[in-house]
């Protein structure tokens, strides 16, 4: 490849490719950007009112006379950009001069948009109050996606890790992570969307803050649906008394998981004798691991030699994922009533016994709902928490919410904040899809938002020329009709 460079900048790219004559590429184009589809998350914005209300919640001390970039359209060129994958406020530099982005914040091409200082002065002046604001504002947006309230309201929580690279404020060394980090706190909907997004220091317990935010959650969806019905689902990490009070007391529904202990371990042996017999009657005697301290250890080894077989095996022997399938194990769920020291009452709880070759696995799942049977409850209510793990995930690795690199912590409190925000707005362009489909917010972004256009500016119009090849042209539309209807 040749380059011709006048000026330090590049004026002509010539590529040898072997086709009988040369392949020159000039950067002459005009307007031309790659990310075509942020007319769509405009009107998602505008739908949901989404940046005008974070808007209302942040304060801005600048003088009128000296402002250049009015706060809403810092707001939305930060929102957007995030959605479209430039995480990092150092990107602003360079978006800045893009037209499509210029397009979609509400200027005209060629006025350039506000700088990276610009915005993190922004980030930085944020006050505890406001962020208070915001986070209500998460459920406020969540209820006005509602015509007419819903029959019920299913809750998610969990936490997850962000490690750190710096000595931002409050990061600290978490044992459980064995790393530097913050450990946010999130709450979803049975549909993924984030209802609470709490920035917790690095020392942070699994329910700490927790209950604060459930309350705030439970609070507004009472506020706006009296009559909903609230379910609770959550993990060994939020197994503490005073959750299941403020359920029972608020007619929330719980189904969370429950610590292991010796008492639960003894009013499960009849449930492990069952599975047991059951297991040899059809697979035989093996390893007969059962409850103990030694046996868990032998049987973990025992896991980690089988597992390192499996992956070992080559193609003749048989798939690896085939091994994995053709487990021999049974799998029994009972309940019982159990009553710890800390508890003003006995509640049910829902035990699952797995049993294989390398011995019991118990699970168990504490719930004030005592209609269902116990392995429905256990399966389609309990296990379907585990969805939340691919929400965060998509926070994580699609959104980038763990870009928290401020010096202070009110500042990463917003970032976290700004991320959920444009993780709705791409939540809301999967929901109007013309058909139902399950795609990740990563191939949401790559169809609806990386699409090559050319920007023209006349007199009267502004222009967009998308490429005559763009393959979903149709679904496109259809979400340009839904987002204006």
């Amino acid at each position: 490849m040749t380059q011709c460079k006048t000026e330090e900048t590049i004026s002509q790219l010539v590529f040898e490719l072997g086709i009988g004559k040369p392949v020159v590429g000039q950067f002459d184009g005009g307007m031309i950007s790659s990310d075509g589809g942020l007319v769509l998350l405009r009107q998602a914005d505008e739908r949901m009112q989404l940046s005008e209300q974070i808007g209302f919640c942040l304060g801005d001390p600048r003088k009128d006379t000296l402002v250049r970039h009015q706060l809403v359209s810092i707001i939305r060129q930060r929102l957007y950009a995030i959605a479209a994958g430039y995480e990092d406020v150092n990107d602003a530099n360079h978006l800045r001069h893009d037209a499509m982005h210029q397009v979609a914040v509400g200027k005209r091409p060629g006025i350039m948009l506000a700088s990276q200082p610009t915005i993190s002065r922004v980030e930085n002046r944020v006050t505890r109050e406001e962020i208070e604001f915001l986070q209500e504002l998460l459920v406020h947006a969540y209820v006005q996606q509602f015509k007419k309230a819903p029959r019920k309201v299913v809750l998610d929580m969990d936490t997850t890790c962000d490690e750190v690279h710096g000595n931002q404020q409050l990061s600290f060394w978490n044992g459980f992570y064995r790393t530097y980090c913050y450990v946010p706190l999130f709450i979803f909907d049975q549909s993924g969307f984030p209802l609470a997004a709490l920035l917790r220091s690095g020392q942070a317990g699994p329910a700490q803050g927790g209950l604060r935010m459930l309350k705030q959650v439970v609070g507004k969806l009472r506020e706006a649906w009296p009559k909903v019905v609230i379910e609770l689902r959550a993990d060994a990490g939020f197994c503490v008394p005073e959750f299941y009070d403020f359920c029972e007391s608020n007619n929330v529904t719980y189904f969370i998981a429950l610590k292991t202990n010796h008492a639960l371990e003894c009013l499960s042996e009849d449930l492990v004798e069952r599975t047991r017999t059951k297991w040899q009657a059809l697979f035989g005697e093996g390893r007969q691991l059962v409850l103990g301290r030694l046996n868990k250890r032998v049987a973990h080894k025992y896991l980690l030699k089988r597992e390192e077989f499996i992956r070992g095996i080559t193609k003749a022997e048989g798939r690896m994922q085939e091994q994995f399938e053709n487990e021999n194990y049974i799998k029994i769920v009972d309940e019982f009533l159990y009553e710890a020291r800390t508890w003003p009452h006995p509640r049910r709880v829902i035990a699952r016994c797995k049993y294989g070759p390398e011995g019991a696995q118990m699970r168990y799942v504490v719930t004030n709902s005592f209609s269902g049977r116990p392995k429905w409850i256990y399966e389609e209510k309990y296990c379907q928490r585990c969805q939340c793990e691919n929400w965060i995930k998509e926070l994580k690795l699609t959104v980038k919410c763990d870009r928290l690199s401020c010096q202070e912590f009110n500042a990463n409190q917003f970032r976290l904040l700004l991320h959920s925000f444009a993780y709705i707005l791409l939540l809301k362009l999967r929901a109007s899809l013309p058909t139902k489909q399950e795609l990740s917010i990563e191939t949401i972004r790559l169809r609806f938002l990386k699409v090559g256009v050319l920007v023209k500016a006349t007199a009267r119009k502004i222009w967009l020329h998308w490429a005559s090849g763009y393959p979903w042209q149709y679904e496109f539309g259809s979400i340009a009709a839904r987002l204006v209807t």
